[in-house]
């Protein structure tokens, strides 16, 4: 009898050659052929990211065969999902990175579990979940496979179609979770397949016993967040580590016409400052430094945002704290104050547009003038700011593209990225598409202001026009990066020495013509500075 219920698989980051060959075949004046050039340096002859860059040069010169990865943060779906099987009687064990981690899977998967979770968070296609199910099956034929998340509750939400139900057959598993939150979900899935019940008895799903897909009753879920806070001090030290990710909300207060997550998630729910207490308690106990809340608007609502800090400073706890930050709703000098003295290292700026026109298409509530006092409190307090922009939304034009280039030279935060916009048309915006002049859709549109291909071009020349930050990468780095490097002893100023001298080699060798003696030389620039940091041992290895 097997002694696991259930393994949780995190993230397949999947192999950067194919990303490379998809974007290649997109075509070259794509937007996913500009975001490509702009997420690697060729070295060796070949095409890598810039954290491999780095493990490249590194290893070379150390002898060593450190893999540094984002990934060593673990993953919080598969902790989370963990801690809310374990504490209802379920037996469970997750996997953080795929990649990294398929040894230790097989080792799991020779205790013959019940199920197998797959989860989705950060895909936007079902490439990533076939190597993992083709391995499961392989290693343990018996084991019920199912997968959930994100990418599942996209595809399956209007119903199953031919198209749908030809995803479902490819990615191999036995049924799918159509559920936004799905963790209650996944409990009542593992306790039928122990008990051998009938499939049918399970709401959320999708299965095939008939030879056809179909959906159990819908059922709709609203797990209590103090219910499921995180017991840390269950997992293992090399499951933590410096560097850790929680949430305190569900959801997203705002309704931005870009994005269709609100309508998905549901009304924003919120834990406790207490429950958060006692989490950053049990994390601080652990010896985690950095914690970093994935919250989507982390600062809303501006009152309770107010109560976690004084909760933090009032607790001491020595941890370092990283989020998403919205500027329109940091509307005093305290809440700068508060946050900086709770320990704020670093957050994520949704801006979109330096643009008040664009801005107000995306319906942000959000303005050019709030943005760049909330930027200018939080510089000058010492925390990291990152700026992440869209570029090409309807309304977009070559003057609101030049805006956005002065909001960035004048305002300076620490790190920023641009990318064409992705048409997702779930989203609020296709409500307008006939006023918008919207045809298309992710990466291939057109509309009354801009096309796909226009907005790409104007990324490219951003790169070159916006010279006070620093550009961040986005394939296996992003601002996400920051605590986890900061965790392994690399500052944000060592860093961001090595990230403008990858950003001047990418800008030479796509937009300068430089000489291969040009390129090498800042090459060998980059080399020294990577060989310079300090980094401690990398949890993961190259093979």
């Amino acid at each position: 009898m097997a002694d696991l219920d259930c393994v949780i698989v995190g993230y397949n980051d999947g192999d950067f050659d194919d990303y490379r060959v998809m974007c290649e075949r997109a075509g070259a004046q794509s937007p996913e052929m500009q975001i490509f050039r702009k997420e690697h340096l060729v070295v060796d002859d070949r095409a890598m990211p810039l954290m491999e860059v780095i493990n490249t040069v590194r290893n070379r010169t150390t002898g060593r065969s450190d893999r540094y990865h984002v990934g060593e943060v673990f993953n919080l779906a598969g902790l989370y999902l963990t801690n809310y099987l374990r504490r209802r009687g379920v037996s469970a064990e997750p996997i953080s990175l795929f990649s990294a981690e398929a040894g230790h899977l097989v080792d799991l998967l020779e205790r013959r579990p019940a199920v197998v979770a797959v989860t989705t968070t950060f895909y936007v296609n079902i490439v990533p979940v076939i190597p993992v199910v083709e391995l499961i099956r392989k290693h343990a034929p018996g084991t019920h496979v199912v997968v959930g998340g994100p990418l599942v509750d996209n595809l399956c939400r209007a119903g199953i179609s031919d198209e749908v139900s030809d995803h479902l057959w490819a990615m191999g598993a036995d049924t799918y979770v159509v559920e936004s939150q799905g963790e209650r979900t996944l409990h009542e899935l593992c306790v039928a397949v122990k008990e051998g019940r009938d499939l049918d008895s399970v709401g959320n799903l999708v299965h095939a016993g008939s030879g056809e897909w179909r959906m159990t009753r819908r059922a709709p879920e609203a797990n209590d967040l103090d219910d499921c806070w995180i017991d840390w001090s269950q997992f293992r030290d090399d499951q933590l580590g410096a560097t850790c990710q929680t949430r305190t909300a569900r959801s997203c207060a705002f309704k931005c016409s870009f994005c269709d997550y609100p309508s998905r998630a549901g009304a924003l729910t919120l834990a406790s400052v207490d429950t958060v207490r006692r989490e950053m308690r049990l994390l601080a106990e652990r010896g985690v430094r950095n914690v970093v809340f994935v919250d989507d608007t982390f600062n809303v609502p501006p009152k309770r945002f107010k109560e976690f800090c004084r909760m933090m400073i009032e607790e001491d706890l020595g941890l370092s704290w990283y989020s998403y930050f919205r500027c329109s709703n940091a509307r005093d000098t305290e809440t700068f104050d508060l946050a900086a003295r709770s320990g704020c290292k670093g957050v994520f700026l949704g801006i979109e547009s330096g643009d008040d026109d664009v801005l107000s298409n995306m319906n942000k509530l959000a303005q050019d003038a709030q943005y760049r006092t909330g930027i200018r409190e939080l510089n000058a307090r010492g925390v990291t700011t990152f700026a992440s922009i869209i570029v090409g939304f309807p309304g977009e034009n070559e003057r609101s593209v030049q805006n956005t280039v002065d909001f960035l030279n004048e305002t300076k935060p620490a790190f920023w990225r641009a990318q064409a916009w992705w048409a997702n048309p779930k989203s609020p915006v296709f409500k307008q598409q006939e006023i918008h002049g919207i045809e298309g859709r992710g990466y291939q549109w057109k509309h009354r202001t801009m096309t796909s291909e226009e907005a790409a071009g104007h990324c490219d020349a951003m790169f070159e026009r916006v010279t006070e930050p620093v550009w961040l990468p986005l394939y296996d780095f992003d601002f996400w990066s920051l605590p986890y490097l900061d965790g392994k002893n690399v500052g944000v100023d060592d860093l961001t020495a090595v990230l403008r001298t990858a950003q001047r080699l990418m800008s030479e060798r796509d937009h300068r013509n430089a000489s291969p003696q040009t390129l090498g030389k800042t090459f060998g620039e980059l080399e020294r500075q990577i060989t310079a940091l300090s980094p401690t041992p990398a949890k993961f290895t190259v093979d």
